[in-house]
């Protein structure tokens, strides 16, 4: 009998229940759940949306993806960068979202490492996750899962990311190409496998032959990028380039039978849909609610109007759990009946401090990871106290902004206290705030010159929620 955790995907339980005798599928199920967090590089693969175009053009029209995803199938091109943007507001293809409500989910709750050999750990995960998202979800929020899963397979294409290559050499390599000249001409995309098992293990393989070829390359290049002979490493990154957008072709051309396959018979499942009414917080008007099925791989984001769809959900009682800026966490049951169409219309109360720019400033969804809240990242910092770091807002220089705490009644720990960490870009070294000290309910400050975005960091040593009922940041209105 399956776990709850992976209700509605079968293949996905039996995934990571049983040993593969595919070593890098095992190695991903073993390290994602037992490796730390390691922090990815912050260099990025230059030709990322042409590798992605250049595999959508050997789609065609009629493809089976294009079908499936409409309009939304070209932001491919934007939402291929989703890796690089972990644990920030993003605004891509024109919408604004954390880009890791895409990144991180029960079945791989810690973002990793996209250089090898950690990024392997991220592609069956990924890969599951993206043909949930197309069978349940709207194409906005399947093409943004889809465009996570590219960010990896692309950056595993990279020659440093297959070698192993880091520092200086790593920026040049995989930047010394012309990205004009990514060009598929004839290419015919290849299915890697006629259902989920079959198109997971030829995915896989797919994967272990690109990182071959990236690697050779990757090997004969990096004495050449150290001689800054950038004419002689031009050609090889190109080759890499070029594979990498054929193996993303035959994974979107694979993608698009596996969302639609020709002789399925429709699923049984229930249709749970309606529209979330909620406050807003100043700056945050159009970042969308989230909702979760709590105890499932199931989640998904609003549409702009506020409407939200899932498709073949399991029969059976189901707990959502929402979460929007300025709103405080719902939490609601639902009983859903096999092939029932449930409209549930929901209405999000305001945040206990008014305008709070935090999703999670009350710490009550845990649907990544049971028992630690979302939106919140432990940090022990060499030789600093360890804590808790929230997701990055949005903040304007020389704007005025209040930070409440309420303490929680019990709170084990009276020498906790909390500060606000002030960012002119998402990886430069923070200004920190002065300290709230246990016991302190508020303090207003002015958001540093240059400073774009702003995150809280509690300094406890156990679990938030034991420490605080909620901690908020607030835009003074001027």
């Amino acid at each position: 009998m399956s776990s709850p955790l992976f209700v509605g995907s079968p293949f996905l339980y039996a995934y990571f229940s049983h040993r593969s005798a595919h070593p890098v599928a095992w190695r991903a199920v073993l390290l994602v759940l037992l490796l730390a967090l390691l922090a990815p590089d912050a260099r990025a693969w230059g030709p990322h949306p042409r590798i992605t175009d250049a595999a959508l053009e050997t789609l065609g029209p009629t493809n089976a993806l294009a079908q499936a995803l409409g309009p939304q199938l070209p932001r491919l091109n934007q939402h291929c960068w989703m890796g690089d943007l972990r644990r920030m507001l993003t605004t891509s293809a024109g919408e604004r979202f954390y880009a890791d409500d895409y990144l991180l989910f029960p079945a791989l709750p810690r973002h990793l490492d996209h250089i090898c050999p950690e990024v392997t750990n991220t592609y069956a995960p990924h890969f599951l996750r993206a043909v949930q998202a197309l069978r349940t979800e709207t194409p906005r929020n399947a093409v943004r899962w889809i465009g996570s899963l590219l960010h990896f397979v692309e950056d595993t294409g990279s020659p440093p990311h297959a070698s192993m290559i880091r520092g200086d050499a790593h920026s040049k390599m995989e930047n010394w190409v012309d990205a004009a000249q990514i060009q598929l001409g004839g290419y015919r995309p290849q299915r890697l496998g006629d259902d989920d098992a079959r198109a997971l293990d030829g995915f896989l393989r797919r994967m272990d032959g690109l990182i071959a070829f990236s690697k050779m390359r990757g090997d004969r290049a990096l004495p050449l990028v150290r001689a800054g002979d950038r004419a002689a490493v031009e050609p090889l990154v190109l080759e890499c380039a070029l594979e990498t957008s054929r193996v993303v072709a035959d994974l979107l051309h694979t993608l698009g039978m596996l969302a639609a396959p020709p002789d399925a018979a429709p699923a049984p499942g229930a249709t749970l849909s309606g529209i979330i009414s909620a406050p807003t917080a100043a700056g945050l008007e159009t970042v969308p609610a989230k909702i979760m099925l709590a105890g499932t791989l199931f989640s998904t984001l609003a549409e702009p109007d506020g409407s939200y769809t899932f498709r073949e959900l399991p029969a059976g009682e189901h707990r959502l759990v929402v979460v929007r800026p300025g709103c405080k966490t719902l939490s609601t049951q639902v009983r859903l009946a096999s092939a029932a169409r449930v409209t549930l219309d929901l209405a999000l109360a305001a945040a206990s401090t008014s305008g709070n720019l935090l999703r999670h400033g009350d710490f009550m969804a845990d649907w990544i990871r049971p028992g630690t809240p979302d939106g919140w990242t432990q940090q022990r910092p060499p030789g600093k106290r360890a804590g808790w770091e929230s997701e990055t807002v949005p903040v304007k220089s020389g704007s005025s902004y209040r930070l409440v705490v309420r303490w929680h009644p019990a709170n084990p720990e009276p020498q906790a206290d909390l500060l606000v960490r002030w960012r002119t870009d998402r990886d430069s070294k923070p200004t920190e705030s002065e300290a709230l000290p246990s016991g302190t309910g508020e303090r207003t400050m002015i958001a540093p010159a240059d400073a774009k975005f702003a995150e809280l960091f509690l300094r406890c040593a156990g679990p938030p929620q034991s420490v605080f009922s909620e901690v908020a940041l607030v835009a003074e209105k001027p």
